[in-house]
């Protein structure tokens, strides 16, 4: 019989106080071997205490955390097998862009050939062997970031660490540079462990996701999983847009209930999460993507079955899409996303235009009422 697999990487039951304050609650977090797993959360959530602890440069306060079955807790950063590139690089200034890659090798005793040999080859992998002459102050962000990578990999650490690398990359160069660091991790075959406040960011590269906040684990998963089924109301609000209406549990059935939102009559999918029952107040959680708009040509005539009327107060157009704003008359503001056909009179939108707003059936998330 087989042996289960040890994850790489355990974080259990972490906490951590500066001084009074507790930054991280009873972390407990598993990170498998090869994996790309995202801390994905907003500032002062503990992600970055998350990562330092994983480094060895912050200690827990209580808890463990183990490397292929042993603690390392106790253990100082060049002694875990764990690299971390940090948010501005720290690249050497005095020394070239060779020397910085080579300075780990160098610290191990290794010899020149094999060195020479290790580094262009890492650069390669980087696409920054032409510029290994060079100096940091010579170098774009974009560039200096690609030396940080190949300075952090060449000593084949088991986790690689990641602290807001891309923060200081334009919006394109960003784009690009997840795409590169996620072929970059397959190519390793490392693990790594990202930092960032960016959900587009997280849900582009993650093979897992873990959102944070106030210190605590909301939600790990697929970026699949979290954007379409957040667990709680911080989780769909903090990944992505989300529309949150209010309902009312009326009638539950055996698999589905009848609720009231914003004064119309649904019949939902009983969710699997939680169980709802009769005069239970309810979320009702659809991405905007989920939203199906249509004009309407007479304002008199009453809105079909479940659909709501209102009336387009903002859009924005993004080329193969457009988002609108829809003031409903229960008085909430919808965001619904919609492709855009100039050739279409019936989907070219303009603010006031009256429209009935529905959405696809099963696409709903249900949410007690927090």
């Amino acid at each position: 019989m087989e042996k289960p697999s040890v994850p790489l990487l355990e974080l259990r039951n972490i906490t951590k106080f500066f001084g009074a304050n507790k930054v991280l609650d009873d972390i407990d977090l598993v990170v498998n071997d090869g994996e790309f797993l995202t801390l994905l959360g907003p500032s002062g959530c503990g992600k970055t205490t998350l990562l330092r602890l994983i480094a060895g440069f912050e200690r827990p306060t209580t808890g463990k955390v183990i490397m292929n079955g042993k603690e390392i807790s106790h253990l100082p950063p060049n002694r875990r097998m764990v690299n971390t590139v940090f948010q501005q690089y720290a690249l050497f200034p005095h020394m070239t862009v060779f020397d910085n890659v080579a300075f780990g090798l160098r610290m191990k005793g290794l010899g020149k050939e094999e060195i020479e040999t290790e580094v262009f080859r890492a650069l390669e992998k980087v696409k920054m062997n032409m510029f290994y002459l060079r100096y940091p102050s010579e170098l774009s962000s974009g560039q200096q970031q690609r030396v940080a990578m190949a300075r952090a990999f060449i000593n084949n650490p088991k986790v690689l660490l990641l602290d807001e690398p891309l923060s200081a990359l334009d919006y394109r160069l960003r784009q690009e540079m997840q795409i590169e660091l996620k072929e970059l991790q397959r190519d390793l075959g490392v693990t790594f462990v990202y930092v960032t406040h960016d959900q587009e960011e997280a849900l582009a590269m993650s093979d897992r996701v873990a959102v944070l906040n106030e210190g605590l684990i909301e939600q790990i998963g697929t970026p699949i999983q979290i954007y379409e089924e957040p667990k709680n109301m911080f989780v769909a609000k903090f990944v992505g847009e989300i529309n949150a209406f209010d309902g009312m549990v009326i009638k539950v059935g055996e698999n589905d209930f009848e609720t009231i939102v914003e004064g119309m009559f649904y019949r939902l999918r009983k969710p699997t999460t939680f169980e709802v029952v009769r005069g239970a107040k309810i979320k009702v959680l659809l991405r905007p993507e989920d939203m199906v708009v249509s004009k309407v040509n007479d304002p008199e005539a009453e809105a079909p079955e479940n659909a709501l009327r209102g009336v387009i107060s903002f859009l924005v157009y993004k080329g193969r899409t457009i988002d609108l704003w829809i003031q409903t008359a229960g008085g909430n503001m919808v965001m619904a996303t919609q492709f855009f056909n100039e050739d279409d009179p019936d989907i070219i939108y303009a603010v006031n235009d009256v429209v009935n707003v529905s959405w696809i059936k099963d696409w709903e998330v249900i949410l007690p009422d927090a």
